[in-house]
């Protein structure tokens, strides 16, 4: 069954950064095909130098070709050659243009932009020194302002970032400072199932598919310089967005030239010219965008070092489109399919599932009382983590912003004065992971707006965010736990992608995709935020209105699929354990059901005969690659993509399903109904230990994950003396790093000594209902 179709968004207003190449035009036909209005045209072009005429390079506006000799300047952010072409966009597209010179360089050269300003939302400080030179990022700032002031509709930013960080982060800074959405469609699109459109000729072309794309709505995108060893003069003036067989010819000729000099790792990007192997300049493409089309006169071929050919360009006009152009419409721009073929089976596996697997609240275990409290918060400290859990003030007033304002300044004091006299004072900046319970998804909104002042720096924690409803502690409207790493900052990792695209759902807010912190010894853990079930280009919940098994089957599957993706990006090899939070009602159990059938799947041993599919995952950062960026800020790549990677495990392994527990809670983000949580390793070694009472993983022999289930049949006096059992044989450890509760029942104050988590009902393997779920971590080896 082909995936449901997501829910339309409102149409943003939107301010494309165009820089010539066939990138920036592409995206401005995906923010068209997503309906969304594009109202200005934005450019950066190099300083003028003396003799220049001010007319070649209008602030805004122009419609004559540059005639001058091209200069073209090694920006780490900007594509420059052809900007003499830049002027006549205005009038081959109808999109007033507006143009600002390039200033200062690349003095931020970290992967991150602004990775070590102290609030990376405020404006950057002018150096003492007035002969040091600004970021480059920074032109984008006044040439922005001055269009939104013309166009105050303005609301979004458009650019044709696809692998490059260093790019991405740069915009999305200064599209938060300027509250503009940031829309980077092409973000890891190498990477993306192809769009159904694709036919096996075109699938043939592998890592040109992107080409291929453009190529299919009539793109004419030309080489107009090659930097790369597999490149010579040759290749100027082709188009590599060329319809046809000619087209096609050439794709491959690139991917063959790209498979000789560019590692297996890259070679993605550099068909695409993502590492600078090549650049090009957009002269036609479909008539809903383009009026007219762009006629160069005179071409010659100027040469640089290191192999370096470039066209020069005179005479440059626009020409009326001709009358045999093929007609082309929005809806033949190409989207990526939705769901990866992993996740496609999946779903298509779990439809027959009946939807008669329902049960009756009258079986479900009692809820709390809202009689009961939490009076302090509890400190668990290893030498590698610090969890500061169930952080309340009720004594703060009735509402969510007041009882958040208190929770900031409790967690502040705390980091200050760390319980453990020997440790160092820690800021917000070293909270990796947060849990956020709410009594109401309504007071979301005044939560957030206080949430929001603890986190300053690229990067923020990951979080997960539920509502509890009256199963929190009395008079309780947040509650809150953060985990801190003890480490040095600069060896974390982290994930903010804050544009909208079509990889996974953007990250807007104050929390990252996912953190990722070093072990002591080896390996890393990953936290990843809990995603729900958002169209990634829409960001409106999936299948809203469908009849629900097909609409929460799907849903189910592709918040799964991001949580998978950003293992991906993250290098995550093997997930140490996953927590399904879902809404319930009458379909609780066939909720429940579908997660663990879907968690269970997703981790099957392929069959030894099984061909083992095309590595779809990320690569190394394309800019990065150009501009040689320092390799310790790289995330490391796998050994061996795919996850979860099995070869880790071992062949002799009988278990292969890591710990799952399914929570019902009162509310979700968005309204939806499902939210995965997961933890995730870089590791060379797992083992699973199957218990009668759950599942543990452990990573490298170094780090263990153990999940275990209390049976339903427990009472109240039961559980506590269960606990009271799992609190003397296991929860005094000093390798304990962190001690989750998940019940449904009361907890009498200071028991626990960790995380509570209160909610309606818990589940674990094959669906089973339980009293409670505890989910212990522990990092061995620590006093070695």
């Amino acid at each position: 069954m082909p995936p449901l179709a997501p829910s339309p968004s409102p149409g943003l207003n939107v301010i494309a950064l165009i820089s010539g190449g066939k990138d920036s035009f592409y995206s401005i036909l995906h923010c068209i095909r997503n309906g969304h209005k594009v109202v200005a045209l934005a450019n950066l072009h190099p300083e003028q130098t003396p003799g220049t005429s001010s007319d070649h390079i209008p602030e805004q506006g122009g419609h004559q070709g540059m005639d001058d000799a091209e200069e073209d300047i090694d920006s780490f952010m900007y594509q420059t050659i052809g900007h003499s072409v830049i002027p006549l966009y205005e009038s081959a597209l109808g999109i007033p243009l507006y143009r600002a010179p390039i200033t200062g360089g690349a003095v931020d050269t970290s992967r991150i932009y602004r990775h070590d300003a102290a609030d990376q939302a405020a404006e950057p400080v002018a150096h003492a020194d007035s002969t040091a030179k600004a970021d480059e990022t920074e032109s984008l700032v006044p040439l922005l302002r001055r269009i939104i002031q013309a166009h105050p509709e303005a609301n979004a930013v458009s650019a044709g970032a696809i692998l490059s960080t260093y790019q991405r982060t740069r915009i999305e800074n200064v599209a938060g400072r300027l509250g503009l959405v940031p829309l980077a469609w092409l973000w890891m699109y190498p990477s993306l199932p192809s769009p159904a459109e694709r036919d096996a000729d075109a699938m043939a072309v592998g890592q040109a598919g992107l080409l291929e794309d453009m190529a299919q709505c009539g793109c004419d995108a030309r080489i107009i310089k090659v930097a790369s060893g597999g490149l010579d003069d040759g290749y100027l003036w082709e188009n590599v967005s060329g319809p046809a067989n000619a087209g096609r010819a050439l794709r491959r000729r690139l991917v063959k030239a790209m498979s000789r000099f560019a590692a297996p790792e890259d070679i993605k990007g550099a068909v695409l010219g993502e590492g600078g192997e090549y650049e090009t300049l957009v002269l036609d493409g479909p008539g809903f965008l383009w009026k007219q089309r762009i006629e160069i006169d005179t071409r010659d071929v100027g040469t640089g070092e290191g192999g370096v050919a470039f066209m020069k360009l005179k005479g440059a006009k626009c020409v009326p489109k001709s009358g045999d152009t093929q007609e082309f419409a929005p809806k033949d721009v190409r989207r990526p399919a939705l769901l990866d073929t992993p996740f496609s089976t999946r779903l298509g596996e779990i439809l027959p599932l009946s939807s008669d697997q329902t049960m009756s609240t009258s079986t479900r275990v009692s809820t709390p009382s809202p009689a009961w409290a939490i009076r302090e918060p509890h400190h668990c400290q290893s030498r590698s983590t610090w969890t500061i859990a169930n952080l309340v003030a009720p004594e703060a007033g009735p509402g969510a912003g007041e009882q958040m304002d208190a929770i900031v300044a409790q967690v502040q004091n705390a980091l200050s004065s760390p319980p453990n006299s020997t440790s160092t004072p820690r800021s917000t900046d070293d909270i990796v992971f947060a849990t956020v319970l709410l009594r109401s998804m309504a007071d979301f909104a005044l939560m957030n707006n206080v949430y929001v002042s603890l986190f300053k720096k690229p990067n923020p924690p990951a979080r997960v965010t539920v509502a509890c409803g009256d199963t929190l502690p009395a008079n309780v409207k947040v509650m809150v736990s953060f985990v801190v790493d003890l480490g040095a900052r600069d060896r974390r990792q982290g994930l903010h992608v804050q544009s909208r695209s079509y990889w996974a759902p953007a990250n807007i807010g104050p929390y990252s995709q996912a953190m990722s912190i070093p072990l002591r010894a080896k390996g890393r853990v990953i936290y990843i935020a809990g995603q729900i079930p958002l169209d990634p280009a829409s960001m409106e919940v999936a299948a809203q209105g469908e009849a629900w098994l097909e609409g929460y089957a799907l849903r189910a599957v592709l918040s799964l699929q991001h949580l998978w993706r950003i293992g991906e990006a993250m290098q995550v090899d093997w997930w140490l354990g996953a927590v399904a939070f879902v809404t319930g009602g009458e379909h609780v159990e066939t909720q429940v059901r579908i997660a663990w059938d879907l968690w269970k799947k997703m981790h099957a041993r392929p069959d030894g005969d099984e061909e083992k599919e095309e590595d779809e995952g990320p690569q190394l950062d394309a800019w990065d690659i150009k501009y040689g960026r320092r390799q310790e800020e790289l995330i490391p790549q796998a050994v061996e993509s795919g996850l979860p990677r099995f070869s880790a495990l071992g062949e002799d392994a009988a278990a292969t399903i890591p710990p799952f527990l399914a929570v019902e809670v009162d509310e979700l983000p968005r309204g939806s109904d499902i939210e995965w949580q997961g933890l995730g390793s870089q590791c060379q070694q797992v083992t699973l230990e199957s218990r009668e009472d759950g599942v543990s993983t452990v990573a490298d022999e170094q780090y263990s994950y153990r999940c275990i289930e209390l049976d339903v049949k427990t009472s109240e006096g039961s559980l506590v003396e269960r606990l009271r059992s799992l609190i003397n044989s296991l929860c005094q450890d000093p390798q304990l790093t962190q001690a989750v509760l998940y019940t449904t029942q009361p907890v009498p104050e200071d028991l626990w000594p960790g995380q509570i988590v209160p909610c309606r009902s818990v589940w674990g393997r094959e669906g089973r209902l339980l009293t409670g779920g505890v989910i212990l971590q522990k990092e061995y080896g620590l006093d070695e």
